[in-house]
């Protein structure tokens, strides 16, 4: 059995130990191990950040103003403000507030994630995704082009693109693509 080399990062290894518990389901174990690494090391921002993702998981039906939620939150705030320009703790606030319906705060996190980020697909698709939930259409599509162009492997999660193009007037009946004359 190969065990993978740690390049002497052995101080990562309850961390590391945690991420694979969550990895496996074993969410209340990686949460536990999660709280007590940070109790000892408080300035372990992938901890953090992977304790918001435990906390949610172990939510059933996550709300916005339970206990797990509000820690995963402050968890998330304090990864971010450890290094405000890493991208990754903004696009999981995103993905938390999206899960609890604050679509409007997961807009807004999301957009940090892409502006310290660029090529942030994810982050864009989530945006795409959640205008097309807004009913906002055009807006939607204008999004979904850019993940697209950022990732073409995310043809297939913009299935809903065709639908948002007749929405706002861009395809007709039959699937064509209407042109709009210039005003």
């Amino acid at each position: 059995m190969s065990s993978v080399p740690r390049f002497g990062r052995s101080k990562d290894r309850e961390y590391e130990q945690a991420a694979t518990k969550l990895a496996n389901g074993q969410t209340e174990e990686a949460i536990d191990l999660l709280r007590g690494l940070l109790s000892r090391s408080p300035d372990n921002k992938n901890a953090r950040i992977t304790l918001a993702v435990a906390l949610m998981q172990a939510q059933d039906m996550p709300d916005k103003n339970s206990p797990l939620t509000q820690e995963a939150l402050q968890q998330l705030d304090a990864a971010a403000a450890m290094n405000p320009d890493d991208a990754v703790p903004y696009f999981n606030k995103g993905v938390l507030l999206r899960n609890v319906g604050l679509f409007e705060d997961a807009l807004r996190s999301f957009e940090i994630a892409v502006n310290i980020e660029d090529r942030m697909a994810l982050a864009i698709l989530h945006m795409a995704e959640i205008n097309y939930e807004l009913e906002r259409w055009e807006k939607a599509i204008e999004l979904a082009r850019l993940a697209l162009v950022r990732d073409p492997g995310l043809e297939e999660s913009l299935g809903w693109v065709r639908v948002a193009m007749r929405k706002a007037g861009m395809l007709d009946d039959k699937g064509n693509v209407i042109v709009k004359p210039d005003t």
